[in-house]
């Protein structure tokens, strides 16, 4: 038996409409190679093929985050690449400010995989699990 709150539906979808506009405004920026993105890649030392990946990565997140079952998978993937971005800028020296909005975003996203935890689980334990 699955309990759920009033509201609770209305809020995972504000709450994976919010993400999506968030990646697939960053994937664009990686996309367009706005001078930002360039120099931060650069700085940070990566390549700039890597650049376009983590936009690759941005846009099927958020495209996961809309399919039937896979919310948690496009949630985790998000938060992998979260950790990548906050990894990055605390590396490189930067203030703690400046990884912080991916350290909410990655809050928000662990959230949404917690929340949708099922939809990681093999079939068969999903099955056993829901029957117990």
């Amino acid at each position: 038996m699955r309990v759920t709150f009033p509201g609770t539906r209305r809020g995972g979808l504000l709450l994976r409409g919010l993400l999506t506009v968030v990646f697939v405004a960053a994937a664009g920026m990686k996309f367009a190679a706005v001078p930002f993105e360039v120099a931060g890649f650069a700085r940070f030392g990566y390549p700039l093929w890597f650049m376009y990946a983590v936009g690759a990565a941005q846009l099927v997140g958020a495209a996961l985050l809309w399919g039937r079952g896979t919310v948690a998978h496009g949630a985790v993937l998000l938060a992998a690449v979260m950790v990548g971005a906050a990894g990055s800028h605390l590396r490189a020296g930067d203030p703690v400010a400046m990884a912080l909005p991916a350290l909410v975003l990655l809050g928000l996203l662990a959230g949404l995989a917690y929340a949708r935890r099922g939809e990681l689980m093999p079939g068969a334990m999903r099955t056993s699990a829901s029957q117990a």
